[in-house]
């Protein structure tokens, strides 16, 4: 029993600290994300208590009842307290963890109005680039290919504590539209439109990726996430849109 105890008590370590590290997502900057990380955690925690209950309850049974003589042990045929407790209690987890997942489902999924939206912006998959087209502001981010031998990912950028709405498509093939700080992947999909939106609340330079194959050059079709203070995105306005070729200009 010594051994059962040791191995439990190393079993414990490993379920604290793998929760606490590897199985941690990535920080979250928008309002949306911050409540999925909240329930993230919350399934986390139910599931590791779980993983390390039914463990834990496997290592001591090992141990505690192995054979040691040519004797039957004692045979247990049935416990209906047993039995109504391991069928009532996942149901009121699942119950704990379905509500909250609706809400929030519910929530990423409702975009706002169109008058509520502080900035909207079309986001087009092509292959293989993103297109970022302020269509009010008569700006359009990487409207054609980029060069590929010296690629710069064409850049989102969007103010601080701003309700952002973002209408997705694609021009072609499947593709995904995902920045992991987001917590929060979309599909574009041809003949399809996709909403997204979020409230990024930290300035910052983000990462961002397609993530669903879509040919050859699937890896360059990166993109970055600008989030400035309302005063630089207002200036980065007014000198993108002057760095704007005119109406039928090449671009």
């Amino acid at each position: 029993m010594i051994i059962a105890g040791v191995l439990i008590l190393i079993l414990a370590v490993v379920t604290v600290v793998g929760a606490l590290t590897a199985f941690q997502p990535p920080e979250a900057i928008t309002e949306q994300g911050k409540h999925t990380v909240l329930l993230y955690q919350f399934v986390l925690a139910i599931s590791f208590l779980v993983f390390f209950g039914v463990t834990s309850a496997l290592i001591y049974a090992v141990f505690r009842f192995k054979r040691t003589g040519p004797e039957m042990p004692v045979q247990v045929h049935g416990s209906s307290t047993l039995e109504f407790a391991w069928t009532a209690i996942p149901v009121l987890i699942l119950v704990a963890l379905f509500i909250p997942s609706v809400l929030l489902v519910v929530d990423l999924k409702t975009p706002p109005a169109e008058a509520e939206a502080d900035v909207s912006i079309n986001v087009v998959g092509h292959q293989w680039w993103w297109e970022f087209d302020y269509d009010k502001d008569g700006i359009k981010v990487q409207a054609v290919p980029p060069k590929y031998d010296d690629l710069v990912p064409p850049v989102l950028v969007v103010p601080v504590d701003k309700e952002i709405s973002l209408t997705i498509r694609s021009t072609d093939v499947i593709h995904s539209f995902y920045a992991p700080n987001l917590l929060y992947k979309i599909q574009a999909i041809p003949g399809n439109i996709n909403k997204m939106h979020f409230k990024a609340e930290k300035t910052g330079t983000f990462t961002g990726q397609c993530y669903q194959f879509c040919g050859t050059r699937h890896a360059d079709m990166r993109w970055t996430l600008q989030v400035m203070s309302q005063a630089d995105y207002d200036k980065w306005l007014r000198d993108t849109k002057a760095a704007q070729p005119a109406p039928g200009a090449p671009r």
